[in-house]
């Protein structure tokens, strides 16, 4: 029948793509595209992240890729916000990151354009526990009871503040009835250093992606078929399922 001959053909062409390719010798174009590129500040991205442009989209995850800044440093999208990346921990799947909107330095008469709410549901991310929830309020009332909360001025309206409490604290419905900026949540590692400071310098997510260390270790660059939607170990001479073989 039609139907039992498309599935056959499905299972044999899945069969094939899980063998190991280019086994005559020939040095595998995918390990060589993989190789470790950098956005200039000497920041090594590799699996699961790969940089638009300059790497292949089959050298990351779905979803990872990223772009370089004129700092060096690359950024990555998430909540429909450039997030910069501090730095890369490929040791426990981690990373620290910050609104771009925050990763000048601290100065509270920097005018801060509104950002979004940090939604990572959906996603291959998730935040690192034991980190602090901010309330961001934009277009504030430049009100005695809100200055020391104040982090810069508001974008929308230059006269104006935007400010920056930590969620359980006192002044939080205070804060409702003075802004009319809209309300934004957002996440902080720490308070050390005060929160402009600690918005700056940003906070940890964790990836869960298909695990690279058996590939690494073997002599492999990890990759991803998004044909198959599967992890694929590029190995010098062939690619493997998981790490290249021995010998």
């Amino acid at each position: 029948m039609p139907f039992q001959s498309s599935l056959i053909l499905y299972f044999v062409i899945l069969i094939i793509s899980l063998l190991p390719q280019n086994s005559d010798g020939s040095l595998n174009p995918k390990f060589e595209a993989c190789e470790p590129k950098t956005c200039g500040n000497n920041q090594t991205i590799i699996y699961p992240f790969y940089i638009e442009g300059i790497q292949e989209p089959f050298c990351g995850y779905p979803g990872f890729g990223l772009s370089c800044g004129n700092d060096g440093f690359p950024f990555l999208n998430m909540s429909d916000d450039k997030y910069m990346i501090h730095q890369i921990f490929y040791n426990n799947n981690s990373l620290r990151v910050s609104n771009a909107v925050f990763s000048r330095p601290n100065t509270r008469s920097d005018c801060l354009s509104r950002t979004h709410n940090l939604t990572l549901s959906g996603t291959r991310l998730a935040l690192a526990p034991n980190q602090c929830e901010l309330v961001l309020f934009f277009e504030c009332d430049n009100h005695d009871g809100l200055q020391e909360h104040r982090i810069g001025c508001s974008e929308e309206n230059k006269t104006s503040s935007v400010v920056a409490i930590i969620r359980e604290d006192r002044n939080l419905s205070f804060s409702l009835k003075n802004c009319k900026g809209g309300v934004v949540n957002a996440m902080v590692e720490n308070k050390e250093g005060g929160v402009r400071e600690a918005l700056r310098r940003g906070f940890v997510v964790r990836w869960n992606v298909s695990d690279c260390n058996k590939c690494r270790k073997s002599g492999g660059k990890c990759g991803f078929d998004k044909g198959i939607f599967s992890f694929r170990c590029y190995c010098p001479h062939d690619t493997h399922a998981r790490k290249c073989s021995q010998g």
